[in-house]
């Protein structure tokens, strides 16, 4: 029984250390205001083909007039060519109505899931994110990103 235990917690051990990559880069947006003509780019270097997750992230503070943000998101290679375009619409409250995500004083941290999941091959790409919003300018918006997981 104690070998068995023990083989058990070798092989348990063995399957639970897989590498994950994350990756999360964010812009800063001056004076914390997005206008509709500023758009936000990250870039990441890819070093794996596989699938990738995709999550919109966004820091505002409790002044944000929005339940919620609308977000456009090109996905470019090197050549600046795009090869995966979308709308998000993200939503930053729950449906109580209190501030989704984690807060920190009046500072609130929001990672929203993009699905499908974008399959990505080695390489460099941009992410370049853009306001969706009626508004000409989108206030109380401190930053915005991409994470990615695989």
């Amino acid at each position: 029984m104690r070998y068995f235990l023990i083989f058990t917690l070798v092989i348990s051990f063995a399957f639970s250390c897989k590498h994950i990559n994350v990756y999360e880069k964010q812009v800063d947006l001056p004076r914390h205001e997005w206008k509709k003509n500023q758009n936000a780019v990250i870039r990441f270097d890819i070093d794996d083909s596989t699938s990738h997750q995709l999550y919109l992230v966004v820091r505002h503070t409790q002044q944000y007039p929005f339940n919620k943000l609308l977000v456009r998101l090109l996905i470019q290679d090197t050549a600046k060519r795009t090869i995966g375009s979308m709308h998000i619409n993200a939503p930053l409250t729950n449906s109580d109505g209190t501030w989704a995500g984690t807060s920190m004083d009046d500072i609130y941290y929001s990672r929203i899931r993009i699905n499908p999941p974008f399959f990505l091959r080695p390489g460099s790409y941009r992410f370049v994110l853009q306001h969706a919003m009626k508004e000409e300018t989108v206030p109380y918006i401190l930053n915005v990103g991409i994470a990615l997981n695989q």
